[in-house]
C-alpha cells in the first residue's frame, strides 16, 4: 500500500513556533509523520479511509516535555485527524 499525503496550507501562529524555525518544524513534521504512518499497524487503520480531501480542524495535543517539538505535536494532530490512534507517540522523536 502507497501513501501520499500533500500538505497544501498549514496555519500556525508565531507563538505557538516558541521560537523553532519554521523550515525545521518543517523538517520534524515530515520525519515523524513518515515514522507514525510507516508504523506497523498504521497501513490497517488507514485501509479503510480512502482518499481525503481535507481534515478537520485540531487542536495540538499538549507538549509533554518542553523540549518536545512542534512537528511531533502536528503529525499527532494529523494522525488523529487520520482516525489512527496515536499510539506512536514519540516515533522517531528528536530532542
Amino acid at each position: 500500500m502507497s501513501i501520499e499525503l500533500h500538505i497544501e496550507r498549514l496555519v500556525i501562529d508565531e507563538a505557538a513556533l516558541g521560537g523553532e524555525r519554521p523550515a525545521a518544524v518543517r523538517l520534524a513534521l515530515e520525519r515523524e509523520l513518515a515514522a507514525r504512518l510507516g508504523a506497523p499497524g498504521a497501513v490497517d487503520a488507514l485501509r479503510s479511509l480512502g482518499a481525503m480531501d481535507a481534515l478537520p480542524p485540531s487542536t495540538l495535543p499538549p507538549a509533554g516535555h518542553p523540549r518536545d517539538r512542534l512537528g511531533m505535536r502536528i503529525a499527532a494532530a494529523v494522525q488523529h485527524g487520520l482516525g489512527s490512534a496515536p499510539a506512536l507517540h514519540g516515533a522517531g522523536k528528536e530532542r
